[in-house]
């Protein structure tokens, strides 16, 4: 700056003023006041060296920028930069325009939800009209039975195919992530003890390792992005990588959705195809047997029934029950928080 064009901004002051104003622009400039040579020490009224102090006392201000020169000599006067009319029109403005777009998106949501509500409403509604005989059978227990026994009789008499197709079928239905025990249970019924124990085993086998597949290959920019969401998967990242085999096990056997076991696993390196499948093989393979066996001993009875004959309790299958009960829902989550917790304090 140069003085005469200082002077003229500052306009009619006092020489104290013009002497701040000098001292304000040193300040601004540290470069050049300490590029110089000579040293000058000035005595300054007490209310000058308290406006000085206010501008030495923030380092941000040798940084600031200012739009015209009215902002410039009421900074120098030591006074509050005040933004103008415009600048505060512009930011009311920019606030309605997002309240707008916030209430407009708001709007639009609500209507999608009553949309997607009433036509769901009018799908079962109509749904019920039409097949209301069929969903009366559901309340009749007569009716209910006979008709569960003429479906596995027709599953059934399909043999070796009928088998197949389910097997398949139950490869999706893992790959999925969907509950298995209902039908696992409804296999046996159908197939029996040994049928629906096989298709039941190999189709949730087959469905793990088409998902645990994807995970890694086609799906892993997904699941990657999906697991890194949740901060439990890095606990169980770092588990796996320090015990692969017991780290894979416990995510099996643990309360985590069968979604989360499969694909999880996917995204660790360490866990192979040959440990990702002994993993599967010890976790599924007892649920398997217990669900086929409930399955082959619900159907007995059942037929049983309809022949007026009553059976004996099968204390063995339902001691594994509540054994199962009280894993799934005690021991489990126990051991995999303990795990966790190990983890975190390892980290």
């Amino acid at each position: 700056f140069h003085c005469d064009s200082i002077i003229t901004m500052a306009g009619r002051k006092t020489t104290q003023q013009a002497l701040l104003l000098i001292i304000g622009i040193l300040l601004l400039c540290p470069a050049n006041a300490s590029s110089s040579s000579t040293s000058s020490s000035i005595s300054l009224p007490r209310s000058c060296a308290a406006k000085k102090h206010k501008l030495h006392r923030s380092s941000s201000l040798l940084f600031v920028h200012f739009k015209n020169d009215q902002q410039l000599g009421q900074f120098i006067r030591g006074g509050a930069l005040i933004p103008s009319k415009s600048n505060n029109n512009n930011n009311d403005q920019e606030d309605d325009l997002l309240g707008s777009n916030n209430n407009n998106k708001n709007n639009a949501a609500a209507i999608a939800k009553s949309v997607i509500t009433t036509t769901s409403i009018i799908t079962i509604a109509t749904f019920s009209f039409l097949h209301w005989d069929t969903i009366q059978t559901f309340f009749d227990r007569e009716k209910f039975r006979t008709a569960i026994i003429q479906t596995l009789n027709d599953i059934a008499s399909k043999g070796h195919r009928g088998l197949f197709l389910y097997a398949v079928g139950f490869m999706f239905w893992e790959c999925c992530g969907l509950p298995t025990s209902v039908v696992e249970t409804a296999a046996a019924m159908a197939f029996g003890f040994k049928g629906g124990l096989l298709g039941s085993f190999v189709g949730k086998t087959c469905g793990s390792l088409l998902a645990f597949t994807l995970g890694r290959t086609l799906l892993s920019n997904v699941v990657g992005e999906k697991m890194e969401e949740n901060d439990l998967f890095g606990l169980v990242e770092r588990g796996v990588q320090r015990h692969p085999v017991k780290s894979s096990l416990i995510v099996r056997y643990s309360p985590f959705p069968q979604l989360i076991k499969n694909f999880a696993l996917s995204l660790t390196k360490p866990v192979t195809f040959p440990i990702f499948l002994l993993a599967i093989s010890i976790h599924g393979f007892p649920f398997s047997l217990l669900w086929a066996a409930l399955g082959n001993d619900s159907s007995m009875r059942l037929r049983a029934s309809e022949m007026g004959e009553t059976m004996a309790a099968n204390l063995v299958l339902n001691s594994l029950l509540i054994f199962v009960t009280v894993f799934g829902f005690v021991v489990s989550p126990a051991i995999t928080g303990w795990w966790l917790a190990d983890l975190r304090k390892e980290s």
